[in-house]
């Protein structure tokens, strides 16, 4: 019994040993990125484009949230706003309020917007995620989680972007894109993702036929993005059970 117990031990640490090396690295990029938005010349020129207010989610005010960072801490800021435009966040510093720091997606693991249980404005979730788009390659862009867990096994998410074509009074408004993919931290990018059961089933896999009749035996809408993330919430509790 104790020889299974040393063996289980070994075990654990030669798998913890390269998710460490894993979350060191990530930690070092991300206070690269960081460091690199926050100099002089580069935070002069990104806050020159913040002044501009078309790519602000909302109306580009402030409002209380946490930033999630690559050391696993979730620290509340007093203040944020994110740009799509420029997938920027911007968060007031908890000591000198007038001063801000700028967090590029990868520099981050993700921030929530407001407070969880507050009715008029409730929580939402954002998370860097690596996204792939058409022909495009992948980069790493903040997407909002609509599944009750980011970690998978499944994701769904929306990605905002500005308009390419400015309404006719000018303004170019954000458009949300829905995405899905493995919600585990990992190379796979989340991409486009077709509202439709066809385009929705296809992503359970063997669950297939047990998503689609919890979908028939709730009601759900394949069209709508609240009824699909149920769907995944689903598949996400009974994929872990073989």
């Amino acid at each position: 019994m104790k020889h299974s117990y040393y063996l289980f031990a070994v075990f654990l640490v030669a798998c913890w040993q390269p998710a460490r090396a894993q979350m060191a690295r990530d930690q070092a990029e991300a206070q690269r990125i960081y460091q690199q938005a926050n100099n002089a010349a580069a935070a002069h020129t990104l806050r020159a484009s913040l002044r501009q207010a078309t790519g602000f989610l909302g109306d580009g005010t402030f409002q209380f949230g946490t930033v999630r960072t690559y050391d696993g801490r979730c620290r509340p800021v007093p203040g944020l706003r994110f740009h799509a435009g420029l997938q920027l966040l911007e968060t007031q510093d908890s000591v000198e309020i007038d001063s801000t720091h700028l967090w590029p997606a990868g520099s981050l693991r993700g921030f929530d917007l407001g407070e969880a249980g507050d009715a008029e404005m409730p929580l939402r979730r954002f998370r860097s995620r690596t996204v792939k788009e058409g022909s495009a390659g992948t980069r790493r862009e903040f997407v909002e989680v609509l599944t009750t867990i980011d970690a998978g096994p499944m994701l769904l998410g929306w990605l905002y972007t500005v308009a390419p074509v400015p309404t006719p009074n000018g303004r170019r408004p954000l458009v949300a894109t829905l995405l899905a993919g493995p919600g585990m931290n990992g190379s796979e990018p989340l991409r486009p993702l077709e509202p439709t059961q066809a385009g929705v089933l296809r992503l359970f896999g063997t669950r297939t036929e047990e998503v689609r009749t919890f979908a028939t035996t709730q009601h759900l809408d394949y069209t709508r993005p609240a009824d699909i993330a149920r769907m995944m919430d689903y598949y996400n509790r009974i994929a872990v059970v073989k």
